[in-house]
């Protein structure tokens, strides 16, 4: 069996089953799993995969270095839908920095004829005024961490500036089927950790999640309906127990994403004619 597949899945489905295989790519300090030996104490995608799976699709949750560059992440991201789907196409959801991952994987022409639609969620595309704060306010932090041959680039590159040179030489492939989602919780529905960061945030950019503001989210790829929930939310962390109007449970949230792939209109014929391009 292949590390990161979701194979167990006592949630009743919940979803539309898709032929290709689902990708998961996670976000900066992201994480497959944490668990002790055979113990998992939790997923980072927490509950997702399994509610996914329910409906029959196969899911890959991919691991790649939590605080690494774009670029390696995207590499080792690559490696690993190789590992898993040697021949097969595939369907990329990326969240957070997850989603540039994926952008700079399909950058490349071989990639982005076999990937059937790339799905972002909070995905700084515009890069984060949080992150150019912290770059401020810690920048000496980084170059200690470069003395000591710690990776930390992917600090550096959900900055602003990082986002516009990352956005010039990484454009949408042309033809690849590009969606995005924001979050754009209520104020109230904003999870305690990021409470202040959602404040400071409305100043600089408006709208936002906690960490991503609904502008940057949705800068590239056609926008799907903003999630109400917030950044750490949209991973099933910190939800309430009971769903309500403005803060659903996540898992329907990737219901409806993977309803959106659902109803693509002759995806496989738009990746032949890329492959035959």
């Amino acid at each position: 069996m292949w590390p990161g597949i979701i194979t167990t899945h006592p949630l009743k489905p919940a979803c539309p089953r898709l032929k290709a295989p689902i990708v998961l790519a996670h976000g900066l300090f992201g994480f497959r799993r944490i668990g002790l030996g055979p113990l998992t104490l939790t997923w980072y995608f927490r509950g997702i995969p399994g509610i996914l799976q329910a409906a029959g699709n196969r899911v890959l949750v991919t691991r790649v270095h939590p605080t690494a560059g774009v670029a390696r992440r995207a590499r080792r991201l690559g490696e690993q839908i190789l590992e898993a789907f040697p021949d097969e196409p595939v369907h990329l959801i990326g969240h957070s920095m997850g989603g540039l991952d994926a952008r700079a994987l399909v950058s490349d022409p071989a990639w982005a004829a076999r990937v059937l639609s790339l799905t972002t969620i909070a995905t700084p595309h515009l890069g984060s005024g949080i992150a150019e704060f912290a770059k401020l306010r810690v920048g000496r932090i980084y170059t200690l961490l470069e003395r000591l041959g710690v990776e930390h680039q992917g600090f550096l590159d959900v900055t602003p500036g990082a986002a516009a040179e990352f956005n010039r030489r990484n454009p949408p492939p042309v033809g690849l089927p590009f969606f995005s989602v924001a979050g754009d919780p209520p104020h109230e529905e904003v999870s305690w950790p990021l409470r202040r960061l959602d404040a400071a945030l409305e100043e600089l950019e408006g709208p936002n999640d906690g960490l991503v503001s609904v502008a940057s989210a949705t800068a590239f790829g056609t926008p799907l309906p903003s999630w109400p929930v917030d950044h750490l939310r949209q991973m099933n962390w910190l939800s309430p127990e009971v769903s309500t109007d403005t803060c659903p449970h996540v898992a329907r949230l990737y219901a409806e994403v993977v309803e959106n792939l659902a109803h693509l209109d002759g995806i496989e014929e738009i990746r032949s004619g890329r492959e035959s391009a």
